[in-house]
Order: structure tokens, then sequence, then C-alpha cells
């Protein structure tokens, strides 16, 4: 038998784009998180439902990589209002 620990989190989510911004540009999911809590990139990526992207920082160093290329990246930045999660995925044809 094993405890599992679940976590309370009080937050509105604002999705401001789901999908191409242009023909055959790459797929942008960008989302407003409304919280007072600090919330680490994990519960942002739980929050979302975005798992499998990698942080800009460690793709752009794999960006050789096909596999890893195409798992796309995301960015989150702290703001007034919480937080700010920006997921990108690459075009594929």
């Amino acid at each position: 038998m094993y405890k599992m620990e679940i976590k309370q989190i009080n937050a509105e989510l604002v999705w401001k784009h789901r999908g191409q911004k242009h023909p055959y540009g790459d797929l942008h999911y960008e989302c407003e998180i409304h919280t007072e809590q600090e919330l680490s990139d994990e519960d942002i990526l739980d929050l979302t439902s975005e798992r499998g992207r990698l942080p800009y920082k460690e793709w752009k160093d794999k960006i050789s990589n096909i596999d890893d290329y195409f798992k796309g990246y995301y960015t989150i930045q702290k703001t007034q209002y919480g937080y700010f999660y920006h997921g990108v995925y690459p075009y594929d044809d």
C-alpha cells in the first residue's frame, strides 16, 4: 500500500490561444493562470494538461535531435495575476 498526496490548487485558467496563428505555422498554446499561489512548472503543466514539452532552454540545446525538436517547448512567466504559460509544437506536415 502507498500514500498519494493530492495538492489543492486554487487557479483559474484563461486560454488566450490554442492552435496555429497562420497556415503552416507552429501550434501555440497560450494560457493565463490566475492564482495567488506559488506554483512549480510541474503544477502548471498539470493544470494546463501540457505535459511532454521541454523547457525552452533545454529544447534549444537539443534542437538537433529530431525527436526532441518535435516534442516542442514551453515558457512560463510570473505575472501580476499569477503566471503565463506558452507552449509550442513545431509545424509538421
